[in-house]
């Protein structure tokens, strides 16, 4: 007996069929999806605020408003100690981790005068503070915010910065990770949808971010020509 297809399965030209990991969702689903992601942006918006707010009163008010004493010797102030001491405990639930970056990101927002790093979400400038060093957190953040980085695709940048800079232990590279590597970059930038955003924005963008994009694609092609040498002339 022949089977009846299952009722409601989508069809083999959905995204499933396409290869794609995009479910495919009827109309009500869109609108609950669409809701989820308004509430999700809400609920961000307000953990920022939050962790804005308390870095800023805590530089201003715990450190005088000194970045430097707040970056540098935080150690060295007993009521940051203390906070520190009481963090994820009853009398203080915000953990340590959270009081570090509320607090580095105050800091850096007073010492970084670069309209990039102003934009990015406290995600993103908490994925470039292990550089520890304000030019490069500024170069890291124009890179992301003119490239849009994914927070994947940032962590992934910060981690090449530090090993350029000596500051992260070198992963012995073989070829599946250099696949690997020029995959995820290569996926970052590629695809239609990515290419079409990309146009769109190119008619709105100001010359000086223009300017900056363009330099970075130069470098990446520049880059890339460099491997595709090397490894050419290996394989001769």
């Amino acid at each position: 007996m022949k089977k009846s297809k299952r009722r409601g399965a989508p069809p083999a030209t959905d995204a499933h069929a396409a290869g794609t990991d995009e479910p495919v969702l009827d109309a009500t689903e869109k609108v609950l999806l669409a809701e989820a992601l308004r509430r999700g942006e809400e609920t961000r918006d307000a953990i920022e605020d939050s962790l804005l707010s308390f870095g800023r009163w805590a530089l201003l008010h715990i450190f005088g408003d000194d970045a430097v004493q707040a970056l540098e010797r935080s150690r060295a102030n007993p009521v940051w100690r203390e906070l520190v001491r009481r963090a994820g405990g009853p009398t203080l639930r915000l953990n340590s981790r959270m009081l570090s970056v509320a607090l580095h990101i105050a800091a850096y927002d007073r010492r970084i005068p670069d309209e990039a790093w102003r934009t990015l979400d406290i995600g993103r400038k908490e994925l470039l503070l292990p550089l520890g060093d304000e030019g490069r957190m500024r170069e890291a953040a124009q890179r992301t915010a003119a490239f849009k980085l994914t927070h994947r695709a940032t962590r992934d940048m910060v981690g090449a910065m530090l090993e350029e800079d000596g500051k992260a232990r070198s992963v012995r590279l073989t070829g599946p990770r250099l696949r690997v590597r020029v995959r995820k970059l290569r996926e970052a930038i590629d695809g239609k949808a990515f290419v079409k955003k990309v146009g769109r924005l190119a008619k709105e963008m100001d010359s000086t971010s223009r300017r900056q994009v363009l330099r970075e694609l130069e470098a990446l092609r520049d880059a890339a020509e460099t491997l595709l040498s090397k490894l050419e002339r290996k394989r001769a």
